[in-house]
């Protein structure tokens, strides 16, 4: 059984070499990007290094280079006659999301060296060296999630794969819901993810389960979704709390239907993107990983 000493040492934050390492990454390539596009674009930082969530081995930043000059809008609210009235007065964008990926990707290039830069499928990346950590860069288009033709009901952030894949996020919400989240939980909330969080990794170190089964992501927003009551008590009862809640809600169709991304403005599950069997199956390798 792990002892409850070893998970408040997972649940506490990177230490602060990491972090100054984390702080090097994001100020050398917000420096690059804003001497290329001025004001043109919003830097900004996502993910678990900005939520506060992040721990040792995971320890890289994702960095969102949101072009404010151009949008994705989502019509879907939108009656036929709104839509119409969006269509007329919508004036496209002076540049392709393709474009704007390729031309961050060309900065970053002349930045760090065509060999400390690879494009992915969702993001560019930049590679770690002795001063900075691994950096995920998103370029992105901003989110609007249209009430009328002319107000949105929210904005977000929305990207398109070099596959063609479509994605939405709305990271300003989420950080906001996970700072209340953890002020309402009497700081619990966070670091029952980083506990989590490292009883993956252990897990997948001991091949327990396959790498890159649970996301960072996902991981977070089933925590989340767990009524505050539930986190209170030693580390080793709330997550034992948390762990056995989330297992049988991923078990009761309508209770995981019901579950949200934290920014509380997407379903997690519905969609078809992720499956609460999933869930159910980590959560049961976690207890009885943390157990035994």
């Amino acid at each position: 059984m792990i002892s409850e000493n070893q998970l408040e040492v997972w649940a506490s934050a990177p230490s602060e070499r990491e972090e100054v390492k984390c702080q090097t990454a994001v100020s050398q390539i917000k420096g690059c990007v804003e001497r290329a596009y001025g004001q043109q674009v919003t830097i900004f930082l996502q993910g678990s290094y900005k939520n506060r969530t992040n721990v040792k081995r995971d320890s890289d930043v994702d960095i969102v280079v949101r072009f404010n000059d151009a949008y994705f809008a989502n019509t879907s609210l939108l009656n036929e006659a709104e839509k119409q009235k969006y269509e007329q007065t919508r004036i496209p964008a002076s540049v392709t999301f393709s474009d704007f990926k390729s031309n961050i990707y060309r900065i970053l290039v002349a930045e760090f060296g065509a060999t400390m830069v690879e494009r992915k499928n969702k993001c560019l990346f930049v590679k770690a060296n002795e001063s900075r950590v691994n950096a995920d860069i998103i370029p992105c288009f901003i989110h609007k999630r249209l009430a009328t033709a002319t107000i949105s009901q929210a904005e977000g952030i929305q990207f398109i794969s070099d596959t063609g894949l479509q994605v939405i996020s709305f990271p300003e919400q989420h950080y906001a819901n996970g700072v209340l989240k953890n002020t309402t939980t009497n700081q619990n909330f966070k670091s029952i993810v980083r506990i989590l969080k490292n009883v993956r990794n252990a897990m997948e170190e001991s091949r327990i389960i396959v790498t890159d089964s649970m996301p960072s992501y996902f991981l977070e927003c089933l925590v989340w979704n767990i009524a505050n009551n539930k986190f209170y008590g030693s580390y080793t009862e709330i997550t034992k709390n948390i762990i056995s809640q989330i297992w049988n809600d991923m078990r009761n169709p309508q209770i995981a239907n019901d579950y949200a991304e934290v920014c509380d403005l997407l379903w997690l599950f519905r969609g078809g993107q992720r499956n609460p069997k999933d869930a159910e199956n980590f959560m049961l390798y976690a207890w009885n990983f943390l157990i035994k």
